[in-house]
């Protein structure tokens, strides 16, 4: 049979050698059978007869050499690289006009150049390829070409391309271009930049169907550049807008570009109309930009923002910014007419690990003008923010060494009162523990002498706390405090026993400081009734003094345990105690106290008083050791209970903790050569989560065991008094707590648990957190304070594309509903909508925002907004 097949085969061949079709199905039982043939275009001029392959379905052209005498050695072949194809129904050749026809899943490369479809027809004398794809049964187009020429890549629905020139025409292509989409009807190519597009759509939208495009009537597109268009307009939902265009341009580029910052309007009650953030941005080059900014207001405000961010790979990357306000409220000339002046420098860097492992150098700063959030912000939570705190610092460790330097500049700030705090510069320079006299390496039969050690720190700080208005005009020898410390403690330890330790110290420290202090007496002062006069001596003083002490600390665990009978669920409770009680001695050591410290003489008391001359230092005054020894006691407790897990399903367990009291500790302290007064307060602190640890539990409260007289003085009478307890309590719960969380369970419908109907009520994700805060303090015989108050925030996903959260509180003591605000998000595929409010207050807003979710088209928005200080609503 397959003989006759051949010869009937080879019979056509030569009897229609120049109108006759070969075809070839290459559909085949065989499952490892894929056909796929490869030809030249110089080898293809040499072939004319054919050969079948021994599977009856792989077609081979034989030379001829006829078709080579009459071929030039130096003409040029058809394609400068083989072609490889194959398909999986059938390929056609047509001996006349040189083409071949692939139908379904078909394949086409020609050097880096690939083509797939369900149908290709390749025209080897005109070096041209046109496919296209075919209806599925809903008429969907389903195996459309796919054209690649290395990075470039599309897919469209009919397409014909020349192998020789690159050029193309294209039925309804899809291209990416750096986030965006470009949809054309007809798109004619004329190199592998270089398109011409008629009826086409630029978006954002990744869906085949756009939710919203810009219709171009005609374009012209260079890949990875721009696309230049004629008469264009906009299109949502394929309805088209009143918005249109003569022409646009879209830049399209992977690395920064300069361009000018549209500004957003609006209007506001105190300072009337009003265009915002308007300027220019300048990419200076790929490591650093630069954003320049501005407001401008009806009544001739104004404000200007400078930020700058940079970035150098394995090194460093950071962020500054600068703004600048010049307010104006009121009509001038009135009595409510006032004028403000705000700026705020925020900066952050930060260096990558890898840059220095030895050095590091970081910043974090936040200063501004106490109103200048309340004044220019819309965030409430800028608003509602009065602490801002801002460092920058150094370090710098030596390898092999135990030495390491600390350099920083700090700034804290409370925005309600105006107060200032800096420390200008802070600098330390310490030694980790060695011990000098063990032999390197040794680590065990150590005797006495191999565990001393010696360490190192000193520290020097220059700062200042003042108030906002005052800080330019403070003066640095009279207003900022500065001076500088050191301190070498030398220590060691035995054990006695078990729980028994004996440690030793010896410690000397000095300071030194700028400037001292001497007081007197003044009769003059005060309308002639006298008063302390204080003069300070400008120079350099430096003071020191060593001290030693010992300590004897013991701290066992007392273990107590009560076991259940074996029906019932609770197996036992186990209660851990762990007390402690430490000892320790100073003996009167030490540089004389009158070295340091003076007298004066009060006359209205007729007493002396001593004062420090250092008094107000940064440091202290260095004292001598008087003889002093303390016992202190503390006791913790933890409480557990096992329960029994008989609805394990696992098996492997039997007894599951569950933490009562996770801590509840006591401590206070006794002065053995105190004259009286010779009890510490009594403190107390505790803990525990219970309900499976949704509910979270913290208590502490403080005692004084001592009596006050009338004058609010404490007395060496017993008479414990409460001064201070606080209660916070936490809740968290959500629909994963509610439906439990069975991680066995492989059930795909597990992934969803709105499916699940035994959950009726819990059938979408939510959560919700409630915090509760009770304070008391009562210090002395006046009235006792007391403060309550209540936070509740949470969120609900009333469908995958819908969500909701709020946050709200209420303030027990004052009556009165906390900032509060919710917000409302959809996610419009393509799109975002949000609605943020806070609806009562003094800083009542709105905020709704539709906006396409791409940063390319970050301007084509709507927004409506009403801030706290935009006209009432």
């Amino acid at each position: 049979m397959k003989l006759l097949q051949r010869v009937f085969i080879i019979f056509i061949g030569i009897t229609f050698p120049l109108t006759g079709f070969a075809l070839i199905n290459s559909t085949n039982n065989s499952d490892n059978y894929q056909p796929v043939t490869s030809w030249s275009g110089e080898d293809f001029s040499r072939f004319v007869d054919f050969k079948i392959s021994e599977k009856d379905t792989l077609l081979k052209v034989a030379s001829d050499t006829l078709a080579t005498d009459s071929i030039k050695k130096e003409d040029k072949p058809f394609f400068e690289a083989s072609i490889e194809y194959n398909s999986d129904d059938t390929i056609v050749f047509s001996l006349t006009g040189q083409k071949v026809f692939l139908t379904k899943n078909s394949f086409v490369k020609y050097g880096e150049i690939e083509l797939r479809a369900y149908y290709i027809e390749l025209d080897l004398d005109k070096k041209e390829a046109f496919a296209y794809g075919i209806k599925d049964s809903t008429g969907t187009f389903i195996d459309t070409p796919e054209f690649k020429d290395g990075a470039e890549e599309f897919t469209c629905k009919e397409l014909k391309y020349n192998f020789d020139t690159g050029k193309g025409l294209v039925n309804e292509i899809i291209t990416e271009q750096e986030g965006g989409y470009v949809h054309s009807e007809i798109t004619k190519r004329i190199d592998d930049k270089t398109f011409y597009l008629k009826n086409g759509k630029y978006t954002t939208c990744d869906d085949p169907h756009p939710h919203f495009y810009v219709k171009m009537t005609k374009a012209k597109m260079i890949k990875d550049d721009k696309i230049v268009s004629g008469p264009l307009y906009l299109v949502l939902e394929d309805v088209p807008m009143p918005i249109g265009l003569p022409f646009a341009l879209f830049p399209f580029s992977s690395s920064y570009s300069s361009g000018i910052i549209m500004p957003s309007y609006g209007e506001e009650q105190r300072r009337g109309f009003n265009l915002r953030g308007g300027g220019y941005y300048w990419a200076m080059n790929e490591y650093m930009d630069l954003a320049v900014t501005g407001d401008i207001f009806a009544n001739g405000s104004w404000g200007g923002y400078v930020e700058s961010k940079y970035k150098t790979r394995y090194r460093y990357s950071g962020n500054l910014a600068t703004e600048y306000h010049s307010n104006k409220y009121g009509d001038e000339g009135l009595s409510d007419y006032s004028e403000s002046t705000d700026f705020a420098i925020r900066w952050t860097h930060t260096q990558d690990s890898k840059a220095n492992p030895y050095r590091t150098f970081s910043a974090s700063v936040n200063f501004s003008t106490s109103n200048n959030d309340r004044n220019n912000s819309t965030s409430i939570q800028k608003i509602t923010n009065n602490q801002k705190q801002s460092s920058i610092s150094y370090s710098k460790k030596w390898a092999d060494s135990p030495f390491s330097l600390n350099g920083s500049l700090r700034h804290s700030q409370n925005s309600r009162d105006t107060t200032i705090s800096l420390t200008l510069p802070s600098m330390s320079l310490n030694m980790t523990q060695i011990y000098p006299f063990r032999a390197k390496g040794k680590s065990t039969n150590l005797r006495w002498y191999d565990k001393v050690g010696v360490s190192y720190s000193s520290k020097l700080e220059n700062k200042i706390n003042t108030k906002e208005s005052e800080l330019m005009s403070s003066s640095l020898a009279t207003d900022w405090d500065n001076g500088y410390q050191h301190s070498i403690p030398i220590s060691t330890n035995f054990k006695l026993t078990k729980d028994l330790t004996l440690s030793p110290t010896l410690n000397y420290q000095g300071v030194l400081y700028s400037k001292s202090i001497s007081k007197s007496w003044d009769t003059e002062m005060n309308d002639g009734d006298g008063g302390v006069h204080i003069d300070t001596i400008q120079g350099f003083k430096y003071a020191h003094n060593y001290s030693t002490s010992a300590s004897l600390s013991l701290s066992p665990k007392i273990y107590g345990m009560y076991t259940f009978k074996e029906s019932s669920k609770l197996a036992a409770i186990r209660h851990v105690m762990t007390p402690s009680i430490s000892v320790s001695y100073t003996p009167e050591i030490g540089i004389p106290r009158s070295k340091y410290y003076k007298t004066y003489r009060n006359e209205t008391t007729d007493k002396d008083v001593e004062y420090s001359m250092f008094e107000g230092g940064v440091y202290g005054t260095p004292t001598g050791a008087k003889e002093s020894g303390s016992v202190s006691f503390g006791l913790d407790n933890n409480v557990e209970a096992k329960m029994r897990t008989a609805n394990d399903s696992t098996g492997t367990e039997e007894f599951k903790k569950v933490k009562i009291i996770e801590s509840l500790k006591f401590s206070t302290s006794y002065n053995m050569f105190a004259d009286s007064l010779n009890w510490s307060t009594i403190r107390m602190s505790g803990r525990t989560k219970l309900f499976n640890k949704k509910l979270g539990l913290n208590v502490g409260s403080t005692v004084d065991p001592y009596k006050l007289n009338a004058n609010n003085i404490k007395i060496n009478k017993f008479g414990p008094r409460l001064t201070n307890a606080s209660i916070d309590l936490d809740f968290g719960l959500s629909a994963k707590d509610v439906k439990g969380d069975d991680k066995d369970d492989k059930n795909e419908k597990s992934k969803e648990p709105w499916r699940d109907t035994r959950y009726i009520n819990f059938d979408i994700p939510w959560s919700f957190a409630i915090d509760y805060g009770w304070t008391y303090s009562k210090p002395s015989n006046k009235k006792s304070t007391v403060r309550q108050n209540m936070g509740v925030t949470g969120n609900v996903s009333l469908t995958p594309k819908w969500k909701m959260s709020f946050s709200t509180g209420y303030d027990f003591t004052e009556k009165e509903i906390t900032s509060s605000q919710f917000t409302i998000t959809r996610d419009l595929h393509c799109w975002q909508m949000s609605f943020n409010a806070i609806p009562f207050g003094t800083y009542q807003s709105y905020n709704f925002r539709i906006n396409v979710q791409s940063s390319i088209l970050q301007d084509l928005k709507y927004e409506k907004k009403q801030a706290w200080q935009d006209v009432s609503f």
